[in-house]
């Protein structure tokens, strides 16, 4: 089954490729902080569709999700993006105009509204070896970047999956709390167990390091805390571990967030 999956995602990922939603020459972040400083933009995925691996994943897409269909193509979603100094009206210019030019049915079907403010709604028919496929686009500006939502299907089949494209569709939103974007309450609520108890232990450590300095600086002292062997051993590397272990699939963006996240709570620890 893991099989038949990456190979469809390899396959739909050579469609997206032919199919330019994005500009004739898209540009690369400069890290992947740059998304970060302003949030996270993400979607709640359709209940009991699957994460791609993102090691499979083209660049320029940062999270892809496959569901179950009657054929061999099934439907997905996936959200990619680019840094565009533009408006977002010279860029669907762009996008129209490019579409055209490679003979795709592109049509703007207008304005939808998402949880992070409204976005362009269109969508393009192309060919694949499974017939007439459907790609319907959310485009939204923020900050700077081009956030893209892309939900496809078989032409013949997309009406069976309007309702979860949709919904998922309008669930774009920005997040700055790297917790949330856990959609499983289970997971979200270990997750932030597993945290809690990081900030517990140094929370002990911390009190103990400022008894036996008391003549350094809190700064200090909280950098030394964190950076000593015992925490880094005992605590924080066997966390970063079981977020890659346990949480893999939400991708080193994600990560790099929690952990930013977390290590701010900690050094904002007030001591009484």
């Amino acid at each position: 089954m893991m099989k038949k999956l990456a190979f469809f995602v390899l396959c739909l990922s050579c469609l997206l490729a032919k199919v330019s939603i994005l500009s004739a020459t898209p540009s690369k972040l400069s890290s992947s902080t740059e998304s970060m400083d302003n949030g996270i933009v993400l979607f709640t995925p359709p209940s009991g569709w699957r994460m791609a691996d993102p090691k499979i994943l083209p660049e320029r897409v940062k999270l892809m999700v496959v569901g179950q269909g009657p054929s061999a193509f099934p439907p997905s979603m996936n959200l990619s993006l680019e840094p565009y100094s533009g408006s977002l009206k010279q860029y669907l210019k762009s996008v129209k105009n490019t579409n055209m030019a490679q003979g795709y049915q592109w049509k703007d079907l207008g304005t939808i509204r998402t949880e992070a403010g409204n976005a362009s709604l269109s969508q393009v028919d192309t060919k694949s070896e499974w017939g007439s496929v459907r790609l319907m686009h959310v485009i939204l500006l923020k900050n700077g970047v081009i956030y893209i939502l892309t939900a496809s299907a078989l032409q013949d089949e997309f009406s069976q999956f309007y309702k979860d494209f949709f919904n998922s569709m309008r669930s774009l939103r920005v997040a700055k709390e790297a917790f949330e974007m856990i959609v499983n309450t289970q997971q979200r609520t270990q997750l932030k167990n597993a945290a809690q108890k990081v900030k517990n232990q140094w929370e002990k450590e911390l009190s103990q390091n400022i008894k036996d300095n008391p003549n350094d600086t809190l700064e200090n002292i909280k950098e030394q805390t964190f950076t000593s062997k015992n925490f880094q051993a005992s605590v924080w590397i066997p966390f970063k571990h079981m977020i890659n272990q346990k949480y893999n699939e939400m991708g080193a963006e994600w990560q790099s967030l929690l952990l930013k996240q977390v290590e701010d709570d900690l050094f904002e620890t007030s001591v009484n």
